[in-house]
């Protein structure tokens, strides 16, 4: 008897309803207290208590103010009734079937409201309670809070987590291959210093042996001079003989030896200037790359020549940052103090597999950079890039400017140039068959990169891009080579306005030492 009075004092006066979170009782300010759905039917009747007929002024029931006593003690009497021995939901419980139950109920207790927390507000990030979702966090129309319930947000939580923990991966992924590039790149610079002084060591064995050449050459010198002092000595006696003559006899005999010892001495002089009027081979045979090295401090000013073509041409050979670099084939001739020799005999010294090249980049009537690049393996790409920059197969990179900048300061920044023919972007062919797009030019858009244009665009393949930012998780199908020093030029290149105001000065070919 006692439990019915207490539900029915705890019920809505107008539907008779139990008050619970579906129907929450709010004050009507006569004393009165109706659930919310009954409230919006009264809203759009009359808008007067169904018990003591004394009106209220409310337009929406939400803005009425919920009867938190009257709330917590109906929600009090259900979990008494749940908890009962004969109520059917006690009488049904067991262990096995509580432990059944996926997930947790809720997320602990309110500490505004001291109720359960059964939902979770995506918007503001936070666990709610159903007195919450009343006061603090309203759904559409009315407000802006997206509200889950516990389950399906502890779904969207999961999501969540388990996408920034892919992204992480990715992350931590590109940082490895980064590391695994830095790696690479020391050993390829250990390899190149172990050649270094390698070179250095034979170098030093080759000015040794020059050394010693030369001193022979002095030694040989030297004996000739005195040996003409001694011509010298011969023509002096025969001229004193003439000289002391007293009588026709002896100047007869003084004639005579003056004669011979002229005829000898004449002999050996006219020896003398004939071997001396050839070329001294003072400089080594250029078969290896130290030798080339040891002919260049001498010499100072070293050419090579090309006449297999129509023309003939001339490339420079100059040594920079222990480096040699074979220039760009030029018509213009060198100096006449220039020491000249065949292009080829230098030209392949320079690695097929692991191919360098460089180009001096300038604007506004000044140098600004020197960029080396290396390429990946002997591919059609790689070749066509480095015969544009020596020019040995007719066009050549120098004097070009580039055309193009992309994504200035954001991931995927590239720059492009090698226009040839137009040096505006619409032209520059390919001086090469067989430039093809993915396999051994598939590779990571990586800072540095060496780009081709793609093969839909064969007016332009003979044209390069470099990527001056790399591109996460990206990859391109064009790339065959990388920047090995210069990005920072480049980057400055990529900034400058009008780009094509920049132009590649010089370019050529690297060969190590």
């Amino acid at each position: 008897m006692k439990a019915r009075m207490e539900e029915a004092d705890l019920g809505c006066s107008v539907c008779q309803d139990r008050y619970n979170d579906n129907r929450i009782p709010r004050n009507l300010g006569c004393g009165h207290a109706v659930c919310t759905s009954c409230i919006e039917q009264l809203i759009n009747n009359n808008r007067k208590c169904p018990e003591c007929r004394r009106p209220f002024y409310a337009v929406i029931a939400t803005t009425l103010p919920v009867n938190y006593p009257l709330l917590r003690l109906a929600r009090s009497l259900t979990t008494r009734t749940a908890a009962s021995p004969q109520h059917p939901a006690a009488q049904s419980y067991s262990p096995s079937a509580s432990s059944s139950r996926s997930g947790p109920l809720d997320a602990g207790e309110c500490a505004a409201h001291g109720s359960r927390m059964k939902s979770r507000c995506m918007t503001c990030n936070v666990w709610v309670c159903p007195d919450c979702l009343v006061m603090d966090h309203i759904v559409p129309p009315d407000g802006e809070c997206e509200i889950l319930p516990l389950n399906q947000a502890l779904e969207e939580m999961k999501k969540s987590h388990m996408e920034n923990i892919s992204t992480m991966f990715h992350t931590i992924q590109g940082l490895k291959n980064t590391i695994g590039d830095h790696i690479a790149q020391v050993e390829a610079n250990k390899r190149v210093h172990n050649n270094t002084a390698a070179s250095i060591r034979a170098v030093l064995q080759g000015e040794l042996d020059v050394v010693q050449d030369l001193d022979s050459i002095k030694k040989k010198a030297t004996d000739k001079l005195t040996e003409i002092e001694g011509w010298v000595n011969s023509l002096k006696k025969c001229e004193e003989c003439i000289v002391d003559a007293q009588t026709v006899r002896e100047l007869a005999n003084a004639k005579l030896a003056a004669r011979d010892c002229v005829t000898t001495v004449q002999a050996h002089v006219a020896q003398e200037a004939e071997r001396f009027s050839q070329p001294s081979a003072t400089f080594p045979k250029f078969r290896e790359q130290v030798n080339l090295k040891g002919a260049l401090q001498m010499a100072k000013m070293m050419y090579v020549v090309d006449d297999s073509g129509s023309e003939t041409k001339w490339a420079r050979v100059s040594v920079h940052d222990c480096l040699l670099h074979l220039h760009a084939l030029d018509t213009q001739p060198p100096p006449p103090s220039a020491v000249i020799f065949s292009y080829n005999s230098i030209r392949e010294m320079v690695p097929e597999d692991d191919a360098s090249a460089f180009m001096d980049l300038g604007w506004g009537g000044e140098t600004h950079g020197r960029v080396y690049m290396r390429m990946y393996g002997n591919t059609p790409r790689a070749k066509q890039f480095l015969y544009l920059c020596s020019g040995e197969k007719g066009p050549s990179y120098r004097g070009t400017h580039f055309f193009d900048s992309f994504r200035v300061g954001e991931p995927g920044e590239i720059v492009r140039g090698g226009d040839y023919e137009n040096d505006d972007g619409t032209g520059g062919a390919a001086i090469l068959e067989d430039i093809d797009v993915g396999g051994p030019y598939l590779q990571e858009a990586v800072e540095g990169l060496l780009v081709g244009a793609h093969i839909r665009q064969p007016e332009r393949l003979g044209v390069f891009g470099i990527i001056l930012t790399a591109y996460p998780f990206s990859k391109t199908d064009t790339g065959f080579g990388v920047v090995t020093n210069g990005i920072g030029t480049l980057k400055s290149v990529s900034r400058h306005k009008p780009i094509s105001d920049v132009a590649i000065e010089n370019c050529g070919l690297v060969i190590p030492i």
